[in-house]
């Protein structure tokens, strides 16, 4: 890809939420693939893709600097930010953690509403994640089935730490989806951490959810290596 930032759509400079916009269109681009790692982000360029001045791009790639999106390096500005090897290997490990306190502590609190949004997730993600578009909205739909468990909990600042981590690593630990095979596992899988919620079994929901994580993890970077490797 071109150190160009791709073309979007103009926001609307009169609802006074300009820089939420953007910051909202670069993370979907980010996380999507599009702005890769290492990608410059010129702010005139993007001043002039979004309609606006530079003074609300600037506060947008701020915003995406804080969540660890974007970083702002000496005689080069922004930049997309990229992750090592290790560094998706930690913050998995890390996020395997959160998340399966997070299923189990879900289960003491869990409401038929809850189970009935939770059950509407998985559905979304089975039928949406088919076909050529199935890998795009992958990000989306796999984080509003996770989310919606740990939404559940009713534990925000444990919730808004974990949606922090999967948006840090979405990018790399979809890739396992590329594999032959591996959308229906990974239906199989969500299957089972469903199955569990409705049992309630707090137990057996953290053990699946931390295994679901991890592996998801070791099979990506087998695929991020492959690429690198050809």
């Amino acid at each position: 890809m071109s150190d160009a930032a791709p073309t979007f759509t103009p926001v609307d400079t009169k609802s006074g939420s300009a820089s939420l916009e953007i910051a909202d269109a670069l993370r979907r681009a980010i996380t999507d693939g599009i702005l890769t790692d290492a990608q410059p982000l010129r702010q005139s360029e993007l001043a002039r893709n979004f309609g606006v001045s530079t003074i609300p791009v600037r506060e947008a790639l701020k915003q995406l600097e804080a969540e660890g999106l974007i970083a702002f390096l000496p005689h080069r500005g922004a930049v997309v930010t990229g992750m090592s090897e290790a560094d998706i290997l930690e913050y998995s490990d890390i996020r395997a953690s959160l998340e399966s306190m997070a299923a189990g502590l879900a289960m003491t609190t869990l409401t038929r509403v809850d189970l009935a949004h939770i059950e509407d997730a998985y559905e979304a993600f089975v039928n949406g994640t088919g076909g050529s578009h199935g890998m795009a909205q992958s990000g989306r739909l796999n984080w509003e089935f996770h989310g919606a468990i740990y939404a559940a909990a009713r534990r925000p600042r444990l919730y808004s730490m974990i949606h922090d981590l999967h948006s840090r690593l979405d990018r790399y630990i979809r890739a396992h989806l590329e594999l032959p095979g591996r959308k229906t596992a990974t239906d199989a899988e969500h299957f089972q951490i469903l199955q569990a919620c409705r049992k309630r079994d707090s137990d057996e929901l953290g053990r699946l959810t931390k295994q679901h994580i991890l592996e998801s993890a070791r099979l990506s970077l087998d695929v991020i290596r492959d690429r690198a490797a050809s």
